[in-house]
């Protein structure tokens, strides 16, 4: 299988050309489970760090011994804040963070699915006394082959435009719409994975098309992680 070096993706799904990277004041801090950096299909963080300029990655399960990372988080340029759900986050919808920050802001992204999330939170216990950020949204996830829990709950990329968004109306950021090439992105590649789902030519073609999130039910399974929202995470 032909694999683009800079995407990851196959080269018949290369994503290289749709990119418009762009550069931020904060900086994003992606840390990124093994099992999401091995993905070929949508792989949000991966592109996501991409399109934006001041951006890492860093892979893990926990980042108390990772150097990298905690070079990072130890920057003297740069106040940390963690986009993850918590008792009393900072909330992205009042002007609140804007009031608080000192410095530069970097926001920590933890990209995996929600159980390895709240895994990766709960070993790196240099992350549990940084800041929370969150935002109280409505918005229903764009990421029609995948099941989100509930309204709110985004993809990683969602959730970076989300912030970019509360970033511009804070004046943290000036991004002039820059930002929204994350969504173009996202869009195309959700589109491309259910158009090449339908191609009975192809192996992995799924005989049941994929349901429109609306259509679903939360079941039992995902009722019990409903309670991963309510917890510190520690």
């Amino acid at each position: 299988m032909n694999l683009c070096l800079k995407c990851r993706r196959r080269n018949l799904t290369c994503v290289c050309a749709l990119l418009k990277p762009f550069k931020t004041t904060s900086r994003f801090i992606i840390l990124m489970h093994p099992m999401e950096f091995k993905k070929e299909k949508v792989g949000t963080g991966r592109f996501s760090h991409l399109i934006l300029e001041n951006s890492k990655v860093v892979v893990d399960v926990g980042f108390d011994e990772n150097a990298e990372f905690q070079a990072v988080l130890n920057d003297p340029e740069y106040e940390s804040f963690v986009l993850y759900p918590g008792v009393e986050p900072i909330d992205l919808g009042t002007d609140t963070l804007a009031q608080k920050v000192t410095k530069k802001a970097q926001f920590i992204v933890i990209d995996g699915t929600w159980p390895c999330a709240k895994k990766m939170m709960k070993l790196t216990t240099s992350l549990h006394h940084v800041p929370r950020v969150s935002f109280k949204s409505d918005r229903v996830s764009e990421f029609k082959v995948k099941h989100q829990p509930m309204p709110g709950c985004l993809s990683t990329v969602e959730s970076i435009h989300q912030v970019l968004l509360d970033l511009n109306r804070m004046g943290m950021e000036n991004t002039n719409q820059a930002h929204d090439n994350l969504m173009d992105v996202f869009r195309h590649t959700v589109n491309q994975q259910i158009d090449l789902a339908k191609d009975p030519n192809r192996q992995g073609y799924r005989k049941k098309p994929f349901s429109l999130p609306e259509n679903r039910k939360i079941s039992k399974k995902w009722e019990g992680r409903l309670l991963f929202f309510k917890e510190s995470g520690e």
